[in-house]
């Protein structure tokens, strides 16, 4: 899991890291997944936004070994909501934007009652356009304050691999990479996956290029 990999990993030992951004809510090929997972007795970090977040899955991923935790993107929340379309200016609101992660977290562990330990930061459009991620939330005395022990960018993590796959990069290709650098004995290998991307409904996605695509306009960015 996510809080296991520091720095000073056992050389005799190889790591597999496998982590899911549940970006849309595609609950049908979450469960299917998280099927196969169990099969194989494999646990996996899943991170929900709080728009995609689902109870009893969530549970279901925690009894079965794995961690359902915090997709959070209070930054790029914040620059829609005020219509924000200037790098300097979103930096000039981040505690601001802090004390609101720190409150929605809250509310999401209690309303789920897991401890979700870790975070990821979402990637969204408006980040992308600003060239600021909602990472740059996550400083050292936000993480203790709220009892964090690792953002998955945090730099300590990222370090510590040795190799990386994400499946909205690599598209058809991720599945042959994967096994190939588990053939090869990657020594800390992650491995990086989003529903959406496998065979997802036609429907849910499409909602959400949808969803994009007006929020590319409302920013006129």
């Amino acid at each position: 899991s996510f809080e296991e990999v520091r720095e000073s990993l056992d050389p005799l030992k190889k790591y597999l890291i496998l982590r899911r951004d549940v970006d849309t809510p595609d609950f049908v090929s979450l469960y299917k997944m998280f099927t196969i997972e169990k099969k194989y007795n494999a646990r996996c970090t899943y991170y929900f936004r709080k728009s995609t977040k689902n109870l009893q899955l969530m549970q279901y991923i925690q009894n079965g070994g794995g961690e359902p935790s915090y997709h959070y993107e209070e930054l790029a929340t914040y620059c829609y909501k005020y219509r924000i379309r200037n790098r300097e200016k979103v930096l000039g609101h981040l505690s601001e934007i802090q004390i609101t992660f720190l409150k929605n977290l809250k509310a999401f562990r209690k309303e789920i009652g897991l401890p979700c330990l870790t975070v990821a930061s979402h990637g969204d459009y408006v980040n992308t356009k600003l060239g600021v991620q909602n990472a740059i939330l996550m400083t050292n005395a936000i993480k203790e304050s709220a009892g964090i022990v690792r953002e998955a960018y945090d730099k300590e993590h990222m370090n510590a691999l040795t190799c990386r796959l994400a499946d909205q990069v690599l598209g058809e290709a991720f599945v042959e990479q994967a096994i190939a650098a588990i053939k090869r004995g990657e020594p800390v290998l992650e491995l990086l996956t989003h529903p959406r991307q496998w065979n997802s409904p036609f429907i849910i996605n499409f909602r959400e290029e949808v969803g994009r695509v007006l929020k590319q306009i409302y920013m006129n960015l």
